[in-house]
Protein backbone atom coordinates (compact mmCIF):
# COMPACT_ATOMS: atom_id res chain seq x y z
CA UNK A 1 0.00 0.00 0.00
CA UNK A 2 1.33 3.41 -0.90
CA UNK A 3 1.60 6.03 1.79
CA UNK A 4 -0.96 8.79 1.36
CA UNK A 5 0.27 12.14 0.10
CA UNK A 6 -0.33 15.24 2.18
CA UNK A 7 -2.33 16.52 -0.81
CA UNK A 8 -3.63 13.45 -2.69
CA UNK A 9 -3.60 15.20 -6.06
CA UNK A 10 -0.04 16.51 -5.68
CA UNK A 11 1.09 14.63 -8.81
CA UNK A 12 2.16 15.84 -12.25
CA UNK A 13 3.62 14.19 -15.34
CA UNK A 14 5.99 15.69 -17.94
CA UNK A 15 7.10 13.89 -21.08
CA UNK A 16 9.71 15.03 -23.59
CA UNK A 17 10.14 13.18 -26.87
CA UNK A 18 13.85 13.60 -27.48
CA UNK A 19 15.75 13.14 -30.75
CA UNK A 20 16.83 9.81 -32.18
CA UNK A 21 14.85 7.28 -30.15
CA UNK A 22 14.97 8.60 -26.59
CA UNK A 23 12.55 10.24 -24.21
CA UNK A 24 12.75 11.92 -20.84
CA UNK A 25 9.92 11.60 -18.37
CA UNK A 26 9.56 13.49 -15.10
CA UNK A 27 6.98 12.68 -12.47
CA UNK A 28 6.35 15.19 -9.70
CA UNK A 29 4.99 13.55 -6.54
CA UNK A 30 4.61 15.06 -3.10
CA UNK A 31 7.00 17.94 -3.77
CA UNK A 32 9.75 15.77 -5.26
CA UNK A 33 10.78 15.20 -8.87
CA UNK A 34 11.63 11.80 -10.37
CA UNK A 35 13.25 11.19 -13.76
CA UNK A 36 13.29 8.32 -16.24
CA UNK A 37 15.02 8.15 -19.63
CA UNK A 38 13.39 5.39 -21.66
CA UNK A 39 14.73 4.30 -25.03
CA UNK A 40 12.52 3.57 -28.04
CA UNK A 41 14.76 0.77 -29.32
CA UNK A 42 12.80 -2.20 -27.94
CA UNK A 43 9.32 -0.69 -28.02
CA UNK A 44 7.71 2.71 -27.90
CA UNK A 45 7.40 3.89 -24.26
CA UNK A 46 4.56 6.25 -25.16
CA UNK A 47 2.61 3.45 -26.76
CA UNK A 48 3.00 1.01 -23.86
CA UNK A 49 1.99 3.71 -21.35
CA UNK A 50 -1.07 4.69 -23.37
CA UNK A 51 -2.11 1.06 -23.88
CA UNK A 52 -1.87 0.51 -20.14
CA UNK A 53 -4.06 3.53 -19.43
CA UNK A 54 -6.55 2.47 -22.12
CA UNK A 55 -6.93 -0.87 -20.32
CA UNK A 56 -7.44 0.84 -16.96
CA UNK A 57 -9.94 3.33 -18.39
CA UNK A 58 -11.86 0.36 -19.80
CA UNK A 59 -12.11 -1.14 -16.30
CA UNK A 60 -9.02 -3.32 -15.89
CA UNK A 61 -7.93 -3.72 -12.26
CA UNK A 62 -4.21 -3.69 -13.00
CA UNK A 63 -1.63 -3.18 -15.70
CA UNK A 64 2.12 -3.72 -15.88
CA UNK A 65 4.71 -2.75 -18.47
CA UNK A 66 8.41 -2.01 -18.80
CA UNK A 67 10.20 0.99 -20.19
CA UNK A 68 13.71 0.00 -21.27
CA UNK A 69 16.80 2.09 -20.60
CA UNK A 70 20.42 1.45 -21.48
CA UNK A 71 21.29 -0.05 -19.09
CA UNK A 72 18.37 -1.06 -16.94
CA UNK A 73 14.65 -0.68 -17.12
CA UNK A 74 11.71 0.95 -15.39
CA UNK A 75 9.04 -1.53 -14.35
CA UNK A 76 5.62 0.03 -13.99
CA UNK A 77 2.84 -1.57 -11.97
CA UNK A 78 -0.51 0.20 -11.85
CA UNK A 79 -3.32 -1.27 -9.74
CA UNK A 80 -6.75 0.02 -8.88
CA UNK A 81 -7.32 0.78 -5.23
CA UNK A 82 -9.71 -1.97 -4.10
CA UNK A 83 -11.65 0.29 -1.73
CA UNK A 84 -11.72 3.37 -3.99
CA UNK A 85 -11.71 2.14 -7.58
CA UNK A 86 -11.37 5.67 -9.02
CA UNK A 87 -7.82 5.72 -7.61
CA UNK A 88 -4.75 3.86 -8.79
CA UNK A 89 -1.62 2.76 -6.96
CA UNK A 90 1.44 3.31 -9.14
CA UNK A 91 4.86 1.72 -8.57
CA UNK A 92 7.87 2.42 -10.82
CA UNK A 93 11.29 0.87 -10.15
CA UNK A 94 14.66 2.58 -10.52
CA UNK A 95 13.51 6.18 -10.99
CA UNK A 96 16.15 8.82 -10.37
CA UNK A 97 15.05 11.12 -7.57
CA UNK A 98 16.31 14.63 -8.30
CA UNK A 99 15.76 17.31 -5.69
CA UNK A 100 17.95 20.38 -5.55
CA UNK A 101 20.55 19.98 -2.84
CA UNK A 102 19.86 16.30 -2.17
CA UNK A 103 22.12 13.80 -3.90
CA UNK A 104 20.41 12.01 -6.79
CA UNK A 105 19.45 8.45 -5.97
CA UNK A 106 17.67 5.50 -7.54
CA UNK A 107 14.35 4.76 -5.87
CA UNK A 108 11.18 2.83 -6.40
CA UNK A 109 8.52 5.47 -6.78
CA UNK A 110 5.18 4.61 -5.18
CA UNK A 111 2.16 6.87 -5.20
CA UNK A 112 -1.62 6.85 -5.27
CA UNK A 113 -3.56 9.17 -7.57
CA UNK A 114 -6.98 9.43 -9.13
CA UNK A 115 -7.00 7.67 -12.49
CA UNK A 116 -8.76 10.69 -14.00
CA UNK A 117 -6.10 13.13 -12.74
CA UNK A 118 -3.19 11.01 -13.98
CA UNK A 119 -4.95 10.47 -17.31
CA UNK A 120 -5.42 14.24 -17.72
CA UNK A 121 -1.71 14.84 -17.04
CA UNK A 122 -0.69 12.22 -19.61
CA UNK A 123 -3.31 13.38 -22.11
CA UNK A 124 -2.10 16.98 -22.07
CA UNK A 125 1.56 15.98 -22.51
CA UNK A 126 0.66 13.71 -25.42
CA UNK A 127 -1.44 16.46 -27.03
CA UNK A 128 1.60 18.72 -26.79
CA UNK A 129 3.81 16.15 -28.53
CA UNK A 130 1.15 15.42 -31.17
CA UNK A 131 0.92 19.14 -31.96
CA UNK A 132 4.71 19.57 -32.01
CA UNK A 133 4.95 16.72 -34.53
CA UNK A 134 3.24 19.03 -37.05
CA UNK A 135 6.35 21.25 -36.97
CA UNK A 136 8.91 20.12 -39.56
CA UNK A 137 11.93 21.01 -37.40
CA UNK A 138 10.55 19.05 -34.42
CA UNK A 139 9.41 16.07 -36.46
CA UNK A 140 12.67 15.77 -38.42
CA UNK A 141 14.53 13.53 -35.93
CA UNK A 142 11.42 11.99 -34.38
CA UNK A 143 9.74 10.49 -37.45
CA UNK A 144 7.68 7.45 -36.44
CA UNK A 145 8.27 7.99 -32.71
CA UNK A 146 4.79 9.21 -31.78
CA UNK A 147 1.98 6.60 -31.91
CA UNK A 148 -0.82 8.72 -33.39
CA UNK A 149 -3.34 5.84 -33.59
CA UNK A 150 -2.76 4.70 -30.01
CA UNK A 151 -3.01 8.30 -28.83
CA UNK A 152 -6.38 8.67 -30.60
CA UNK A 153 -7.59 5.46 -28.94
CA UNK A 154 -6.40 6.73 -25.54
CA UNK A 155 -8.18 10.05 -26.05
CA UNK A 156 -11.41 8.24 -27.02
CA UNK A 157 -11.11 5.96 -23.98
CA UNK A 158 -10.61 8.95 -21.69
CA UNK A 159 -13.61 10.78 -23.18
CA UNK A 160 -15.82 7.67 -22.86
CA UNK A 161 -14.81 7.23 -19.23
CA UNK A 162 -15.23 10.85 -18.14
CA UNK A 163 -17.63 12.66 -20.49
Amino acid sequence: MNSPLKYPDDVDFFYFLENHGWSTCFIFVGGKMYEMGPTHIFDNPIEVLLNSLIDLLAGATESEFTWHDEPGEYKWSIKRNQEQSHKIDVSITDCVQINGVEKQKLVTLNFEVKLKLFSICVLRQMEKIRDLMSEKSFKEHREGEFPFNTFSEFKRSYEQAYS
